[in-house]
């Protein structure tokens, strides 16, 4: 078993630590080690940017606007690029193989997942976009929507021509109230 390295790994000499090695002492002849001085700010050799003293002009910090991230939200989940394009484009692109090439087809599934995961919120790994989306998709109003989705689709309309029926039923309910 080796033991612990001791002493200075800069010159290999023990009794002192690399901090405090006399091989790298500055060249001005200052005999005191940089472990005893404090650091000051005093000792820089640039003038602070921000000290009118030092003969630099005084700037304001330039703040960079956040620029906030999209939030995944129901209103998110129910858009064009939630649930819309998995929609759109989920049948078309995934091909089922067949009886014993389950495991192939599973892994295309959570492939075209994975690539919806990256194109709606890319900032969150995977694992967590699916935590988000079942959080979401819990929430009362996620759920009356896609249980209507269900009811259209297995009535025989076009899952690409949903949103747009969803659109006229807006409207016309908005013309009866009115």
């Amino acid at each position: 078993m080796e033991s612990a390295p001791t002493g200075c790994f800069k010159c290999g000499r023990p009794g002192h630590w690399s901090r405090d090695c006399p091989s790298s002492a500055p060249a001005g002849g200052d005999p005191a080690p940089s472990s005893q001085t404090p650091n000051n700010d005093s000792q820089r050799s640039f003038p602070k940017s921000g000290n009118p003293a030092a003969g630099g002009p005084v700037l304001p910090k330039a703040t960079k606007a956040r620029v906030p991230r999209p939030k995944l939200t129901p209103e998110t989940l129910l858009s064009e690029d939630g649930l819309g394009y998995v929609l759109r484009h989920f049948p078309r692109s995934f091909k089922y193989r067949g009886r014993g090439k389950e495991v192939s087809d599973l892994g295309n599934l959570i492939r075209m997942y994975s690539e919806w995961h990256s194109h709606l919120l890319p900032y969150y790994s995977f694992d967590q976009f699916v935590h988000k989306v079942q959080h979401v998709a819990s929430t009362k109003r996620v759920k009356i929507c896609i249980n209507e989705l269900r009811e259209r689709v297995a009535s025989g309309v076009d899952p690409n021509k949903l949103y747009d029926k969803q659109e006229e039923n807006a409207a016309h309910s908005d013309d009866q109230r009115m």
